[in-house]
């Protein structure tokens, strides 16, 4: 009887070992995990003295690949208009950033991991008392083409019209130095970053949005494997790797998501 009972266990270790591994190969096919990572997001993404990688998506996207015993490979963007793009395609795995109304039309998206506060930096002839009272007639809101900011502001802004520059902040900069807009709209982190860059300036009070930062995989996966993608997303901020991140980076308006 003994034996029998021992014989059960094992096969049902040996069945669930099977499961995972079926469903780890799902989601790294031939034992490589495809990262999509964008690069001209300093929240998500960090250039060491090396010159590799590091920062949250960094950071999350190697857990999960030690996870599923798999090998770590980065599929760089340079901008959010060419990490748009990739949704949909199959140039990667699992890509980590911003839940966008394009992310949630074309692919699946976990649970978030980290909340990012999106706000204001007004050149020095504009001032606002807080973030709703950018949106009036005549104020020009420079935002990054096709970023999270450009998505959310095109179908909410009711008065003031957007600036889509090509590139990232020293781009959006340029065209505020220019006279091109008169505030720009994105992470706490690349708002601080242009306010620096641009004498007089003001940051508005406020934030006009927080944003999920999410991991997307392709559609058409298991429940098994979506329940392991959440799962994962889990362990990333109740083991603190998240946190760590963050403070790392020592990110401004970031939080780890509940």
């Amino acid at each position: 009887m003994r034996a029998t009972i021992i014989a059960v266990f094992a096969f049902l270790i040996a069945a669930g070992g099977l499961a995972k591994s079926q469903t780890a190969n799902e989601l790294a096919p031939n034992g490589t995990l495809r990262v999509g990572v964008l690069l001209s997001n300093p929240v998500l993404v960090t250039k060491m003295q090396d010159g590799k990688l590091g920062g949250v998506s960094v950071d999350l996207g190697r857990m999960i690949a030690a996870k599923l015993g798999a090998r770590y490979l980065e599929v760089t963007y340079q901008t959010t208009e060419t990490f748009g793009k990739s949704f949909g395609t199959a140039d990667w795995d699992i890509a980590i950033g911003p839940r966008t109304p394009l992310a949630e039309k074309t692919v699946e998206l976990s649970p978030p991991f980290m909340l990012v506060d999106n706000i204001y930096v007004a050149v020095s002839s504009h001032e606002f008392a807080n973030a709703s009272e950018v949106d009036r007639a005549g104020v020009r809101i420079a935002v990054v083409v096709n970023g999270a900011p450009d998505q959310f502001l095109s179908t909410t802004l009711k008065a003031a019209s957007l600036v889509r520059v090509q590139g990232a902040t020293p781009e959006i900069v340029d065209a505020l130095k220019a006279g091109k807009a008169d505030v720009y709209g994105s992470n706490a982190e690349s708002v601080h970053a242009a306010a620096a860059a641009l004498p007089g300036s003001k940051i508005v009070p406020g934030a006009f949005r927080s944003v999920s930062m999410v991991v997307a995989y392709p559609r058409g996966k298991s429940s098994a494997a979506q329940e392991m993608i959440k799962g994962l997303v889990s362990d990333a901020k109740s083991s603190g790797l998240v946190q760590k991140a963050i403070e790392a980076g020592g990110l401004k308006g970031v939080r780890v998501a509940n």
